[in-house]
């Protein structure tokens, strides 16, 4: 099974995608947009894989922890974790706070 975190849109979707034609049934994590992460899902059970899509904040520790359980007692074991999830602040690197900066790195 792949957990791909960030998987509800974008380069995170296309990884979930990509990795369902190469065989591997996908979690994907979300934290906003529930109906893009079940377009996904729809997606990866379209070509005759398992998928699921797990609500959970990358950037909050115990919601990354409990994620990677939900989704093994869901799919079964991890064998492939693709850290994609982030967040950005736009601006000037010089203008962004030192809270901006690890909001950023925390993901």
């Amino acid at each position: 099974m792949a957990l791909v975190t960030g998987g509800s849109r974008g380069i995170g979707a296309a990884t979930a995608v990509r990795l369902a034609r190469a065989g591997a049934d996908v979690a994907l994590t979300y934290v906003n947009g529930k109906d893009a992460a079940d377009e996904v899902v729809r997606t990866v059970r379209g070509l005759g894989r398992r998928a699921v899509a797990l609500r959970a904040d990358a950037a909050d520790p115990a919601q990354a922890s409990a994620v990677v359980d939900r989704a093994a007692d869901a799919l079964g074991t991890l064998d492939v974790l693709v850290n994609n999830a982030g967040v950005g602040v736009l601006g000037p690197v010089e203008t962004l706070s030192l809270a901006d900066v690890d909001r950023v790195l925390a993901v």
